[in-house]
């Protein structure tokens, strides 16, 4: 039957040949420019058009967790610690009773190696926010030289030693572990690059939104995945488990990126042609290029609102760090929850900030009646007005008023998730093709509060106790408030000038360019 239906499709091309032919000996170029327009013209005429394939989707999927993974394996040591410093209690505590036993032998390398002070602790917890200061450069120019894909292998290769030797390197002494939390960091600096160009180079424009925001939700997974499996593995296995279940689970991810993912999309054998016009579909030269276009660093520098969202998103990002870091030590030492109610007490309002994450940005896309501009701005200050007010109670709160702490530590970590969208989107209108860099400013900047964020913690709050916190609080209130104000003076959603004609390739897609070549084959013919 389908044959039978071809060659009726096709009957009509022949008569129209055949009529020329016989009228003539020889055939034009025009003629074989008619001959193929009547062609496609009736070839085309009954073809029903196929639905986009998933596989966009897929690669979502993939691409986010492994994202997770990369940021999982940065903050394992926040909940860990709490493990090992546990450990080392109990070994004393056995030592003074004269209990201690030779069967124990994660507690005899807890009494060499765990037993640091607060300045090395803080080390630690920094060590991993080092890494991606100097590296958030060079990673910015590798990416744009060598693609996401090798880039992302590189660092998700070095993530996953670096977590699965964890406990390895903590026998040989504080700098060993120290080196590991290094480069458990290093990848970190990438994930807002890749972010902005996945969505770039794989999302639909209508999908636009909605795929970015799920990209950006690795950073709520990750503490959603990490925390509850730490719970979990340090009461069963101990707490080096914990590093080994991630780091078998970032090797499965890596393998997963490397079969399926691909730089473009007209590159993977996966998308069929009508997923990939829906890709290409309406997209400018800058953005279906957006890694080779010219950044205008001087430019972008000088912008106020782009200022207005980096100083936003670091507000956001100290009232959020405070907890992601913190969050474990701040219930155990403060509010005096035990290990394994921590790890879920921890875990559970990321769940919400996730999906808050997700199912804001549709919401906010539908507030049409508002404007881009008061959208963003009411979307962010809805976040970060929500942490601000928390603060402001956990200030006041005496401190049994536990039930309330934790009240207010779920709200602000629920209340990030929505903190992004408005950034986000703000950030997607303004800065358009260039928006891969000033995610990667914006990183440098965050990661450079969560290298001095120990040190005023350590500073304010040496020993946990609810008046030291209630000081920490203070400061944080201050900055989440004053930075959410300068995004409202100076917030814009209109494309800046400096967006435009910075692309230095060829505007053409691969299916584009197969028929131009066939066009100058049959001229030359």
């Amino acid at each position: 039957m389908r044959t039978r239906k071809k060659v009726k499709m096709m009957y009509p091309f022949w008569v129209h040949t055949t009529k020329m032919l016989k009228s003539s000996k020889s055939i034009s170029v025009e003629d074989l420019h008619s001959i193929s327009e009547f062609s496609d013209e009736h070839c085309h005429q009954k073809t029903p058009k196929k639905a986009p394939g998933r596989t966009r989707w897929y690669i979502c999927a993939i691409v986010t967790g492994l994202l997770t993974l990369l940021q999982a394996n940065v903050h394992v040591y926040n909940f860990t610690v709490l493990c090992m410093q546990e450990e080392q209690a109990l070994l004393t505590k056995a030592q003074e009773n004269g209990s201690a036993n030779s069967n124990t032998n994660s507690t005899n390398l807890a009494e060499n190696f765990f037993n640091y002070d607060k300045l090395e602790q803080d080390l630690l917890f920094s060590a991993a926010y080092i890494a991606p200061l100097p590296s958030t450069v060079i990673l910015y120019f590798l990416t744009n030289r060598s693609g996401v894909k090798t880039t992302l292998m590189i660092c998700a290769v070095i993530s996953f030693l670096s977590t699965f030797l964890t406990p390895a390197a903590t026998h040989y002494g504080f700098w060993f572990l120290w080196t590991a939390r290094f480069f458990q960091g290093l990848p970190a600096a990438i994930l807002s690059i890749v972010v902005s160009i996945v969505t770039s180079h794989w999302s639909t424009l209508p999908e636009n939104g909605v795929y970015v925001s799920i990209l950006a939700a690795h950073y709520q997974i990750a503490p959603l995945l990490t925390m509850p499996l730490s719970a979990l593995m340090c009461s069963v296995g101990g707490w080096s488990s914990v590093y080994y279940t991630q780091g078998a689970i970032t090797a499965i991810f890596i393998v997963l990126f490397a079969i399926f993912y691909t730089d473009k999309p007209s590159d993977n054998k996966f998308v069929g042609r009508a997923e990939l016009k829906a890709i290409e579909s309406g997209k400018s030269l800058e953005e279906k290029h957006v890694e080779k276009s010219k950044t205008p660093w001087v430019a972008i520098h000088k912008d106020t609102s782009v200022w207005a969202i980096w100083l936003t998103s670091v507000g956001g990002t100290i009232g959020f760090s405070i907890f992601l870091q913190y969050g474990p030590t701040y219930l155990n030492k403060v509010l005096h929850y035990n290990l394994s109610t921590t790890g879920w007490t921890a875990a559970i309002p990321y769940i919400f900030s996730c999906v808050a994450r997700i199912a804001a940005q549709p919401l906010s896309a539908n507030c049409s009646f508002l404007g881009e501009r008061l959208a963003a701005i009411v979307s962010t200050t809805i976040s970060q007005g929500t942490m601000a007010i928390c603060f402001l109670v956990l200030m006041l709160i005496p401190q049994d008023w536990s039930s309330v702490g934790q009240l207010c530590y779920s709200l602000v970590i629920v209340a990030n998730g929505l903190n992004g969208v408005g950034i986000t989107r703000s950030a997607q209108l303004v800065c358009k093709q260039h928006l891969s860099f000033v995610y990667t400013a914006r990183s440098f900047y965050n990661f450079t509060v969560g290298l001095l964020l120990p040190i005023l913690v350590s500073f304010v709050a040496p020993n946990d106790t609810h008046r030291e916190w209630t000081t920490l609080f203070l400061i944080i209130f201050c900055i989440v408030f004053v930075s959410n104000l300068i995004f409202i003076i100076f917030a814009r959603a209109e494309a800046a000038p400096w967006t435009v004609g910075t692309a230095e390739i060829d505007d053409r897609s691969e299916n584009d360019m197969e028929e131009q070549k066939g066009q100058k084959i049959v001229e030359k013919f």
